[in-house]
């Protein structure tokens, strides 16, 4: 079963609503297709921070994968909302780790990285054992 390679908590993240904020398509549609494998409620993906400010009032997310750099701005003003707001905020980045407040992010990943670190990387900031 494909939940049993990712770790035997995985099933934990059913329901759980993610927000999925990325400007690449391909990379975009990759993430909402391995956090759907794992029966998380996704809002998106988004490419822009207004979309994304609109996904956040209508679904209340308990969690966001948010890329740092979109194509026409840049989402640190939107990861400091979101965290204001209770939502736990993964930044991931082709860049190294982006100068946003410690306070704000939950985790980071830098790209590429592969479904176990994500998986693995949500679970721990949601809570719940790896």
């Amino acid at each position: 079963m494909a939940s049993e390679r990712k770790g035997p908590n995985v099933g934990l993240l059913n329901g759980v609503s993610v927000l999925v904020v990325e400007d690449v398509w391909h990379v975009a549609t990759a993430l909402k297709s391995m956090l759907e494998q794992v029966r998380m409620h996704v809002a998106g993906p988004t490419a822009t921070t207004a979309e994304a400010r609109n996904l956040v009032a209508a679904q209340k997310p308990k969690l966001a994968i948010v890329d740092v750099n979109l194509k026409q701005e840049t989402s640190c003003a939107l990861i400091d909302e979101l965290h204001q707001q209770g939502v736990r905020v993964i930044v991931i980045s082709g860049y190294t780790a982006p100068a946003l407040s410690e306070d704000s992010v939950a985790a980071f990943l830098q790209k590429p990285f592969n479904e176990t670190d994500l998986i693995t990387t949500i679970l721990r900031v949601v809570g719940f054992p790896c």
